[in-house]
């Protein structure tokens, strides 16, 4: 996964991680906005990516997640 991937994400997501009223199902598509390395676990376990989603026609970030939150789309 790279900055500019489309992706589409394949477990729900919210706006805000923390205040979990506005969830949204799997399956919207969107486009890698920052990736970030994991500098909190040892051994490191995954990259955290930016997503900018395409929810309803309107745009959604979605940011601080694990990257296995989401799928490169081919």
């Amino acid at each position: 996964m790279k900055v500019g991937d489309l992706v589409k994400n394949i477990m729900p997501v919210h706006t805000n991680p923390v205040v979990h009223k506005h969830s949204i199902p799997r399956g919207h598509h969107g486009i890698v906005i920052d990736i970030r390395p994991d500098t909190l676990n040892n051994p490191p376990s995954t990259d955290y990516c930016d997503v900018m989603l395409s929810v309803n026609g309107l745009a959604v970030n979605c940011g601080n997640y694990l990257q296995t939150v989401f799928k490169v789309i081919k």
